[in-house]
């Protein structure tokens, strides 16, 4: 990974379980993943700011988790 170009990886890998869990591992394209989170996560009913601002948190996340584990 080049230092200092941040980048919207493809494809991520999803552990199916808890952190000390023996589960699966998957491995999904990053739009997908970030669909099944949302669509999980948020109600339809919310104003569309904060439907904005969750999915930019979930991107957030996934991204800081991929760049800093």
């Amino acid at each position: 990974m080049p230092v200092g170009e941040p980048f919207i990886p493809e494809m991520i890998t999803v552990h199916l379980g808890r952190p000390e869990e023996n589960a699966d591992d998957v491995t999904v394209t990053f739009p997908d993943y970030i669909k099944n989170v949302v669509s999980s996560e948020i109600y339809p009913t919310w104003p569309e700011n904060a439907i904005r601002a969750n999915i930019y948190v979930i991107v957030s996340f996934a991204l800081n988790r991929i760049y800093t584990e």
